[in-house]
C-alpha cells in the first residue's frame, strides 16, 4: 500500500499532466502467466477473425479467469487508492480487455479513448474515468509503445485531434513488463507501429465514478466466479455482466 503523500502526489499527476507509472507493480511470475495464456488467446482469434484496430492491430475482451482476474491486478489497493482520490470513492471497473500491436502494425489516429461529456461547455470536468495499463512484455518504441500527449486530458470545447498534437508535446510509454500506467481516460494518445518480431500485448482497465457507464462492452464474469469475489471485488463489478 502506498502512504497518503505517494497517493496524493501520483493523483495529482494524474490531474495535472492526465498520467502516473508505477514501476515493476505487477509480480513478475503474474504477468509471465498473464503473457503465456494471452498469446494462446491472441493465436485462437487471430485464427478466427481479422484484425480489428487497423493494421495487424487487435482489441480483444479478456475472459473472466485466472491468471487475468487475479486481484493482485483489479483490485490492487494502490491503484484504487489513486483512483478514488482522482475522483471519488466507490468507483466501479467497467472494462476489461486488451489491446495488442502485432508485428507490422502501423500508427493509429491520435484519439480519445471517451466523449467529451459536455462538449458546448468551455469549462473543464473532473475526471471521470481513469485507465490502467498493464505490459506484459518490455514496450520500446521498436514494438510498438504507445504515443500520449501529456495535458490533452484538459482541453475542452471542439478540436481537430489529427491536428493540434503536431505542435505538442508527445511521450511513449516504454516501461517494462509488469509496471502500470494509469491515465486519465480522455488524454490523447496513439498505437505506433511495431517492428519487432513479436507483439506487444497491454491490458487495460478502466474504472469509473460510481454514475460514469463507458461505452464499451463491461466485463462478463460467470455467476461462480462473480460469488466467489471478495466484498470490494463484487462492489467494482456492480455493473459486470453475470452469466
Amino acid at each position: 500500500m502506498l502512504a497518503p503523500a505517494e497517493v496524493a502526489t501520483h493523483a495529482k499527476a494524474i490531474r495535472e499532466q492526465g498520467y502516473t507509472v508505477l514501476e515493476d507493480a505487477v509480480p513478475r511470475e503474474l504477468v509471465s502467466a498473464m503473457r503465456e495464456r494471452f498469446d494462446e488467446l491472441l493465436t485462437e482469434q487471430a485464427a478466427r477473425e481479422p484484425t480489428n484496430r487497423g493494421a495487424a492491430r487487435y482489441q480483444m475482451y479478456l475472459p473472466w479467469g485466472l491468471p487475468f482476474a487475479d486481484p493482485r491486478f483489479y483490485e490492487r489497493e494502490d491503484v484504487l487508492a489513486i483512483v478514488e482520490s482522482v475522483t471519488e470513492p466507490d468507483p466501479a471497473l467497467v472494462y476489461f480487455a486488451s489491446d495488442t500491436p502485432l508485428p507490422g502494425s502501423d500508427y493509429q489516429r491520435v484519439h480519445s479513448d471517451t466523449r467529451a461529456l459536455f462538449p458546448d461547455m468551455e469549462a473543464v470536468v473532473p475526471p471521470f474515468g481513469i485507465v490502467v495499463n498493464l505490459p506484459l512484455v518490455d514496450c520500446t518504441e521498436e514494438n510498438g509503445s504507445l504515443e500520449f500527449w501529456p495535458g490533452t486530458h484538459l482541453l475542452t470545447g471542439s478540436v481537430e485531434l489529427e491536428r493540434l498534437p503536431a505542435g505538442l508535446e508527445s511521450r511513449r510509454a516504454n516501461l517494462r513488463a509488469g509496471s502500470l500506467l494509469i491515465r486519465d481516460l480522455r488524454m490523447w494518445h496513439r498505437g505506433t507501429p511495431n517492428r519487432s518480431g513479436r507483439s506487444r500485448p497491454h491490458l487495460a482497465l478502466v474504472y469509473g465514478r460510481p454514475w460514469f457507464r463507458f461505452n464499451q462492452q463491461p466485463p462478463t464474469v460467470p455467476q461462480p466466479a462473480y460469488d466467489a469475489l471478495s466484498e470490494r471485488g463484487q462492489r467494482l463489478l456492480r455493473f459486470a455482466r453475470v452469466v
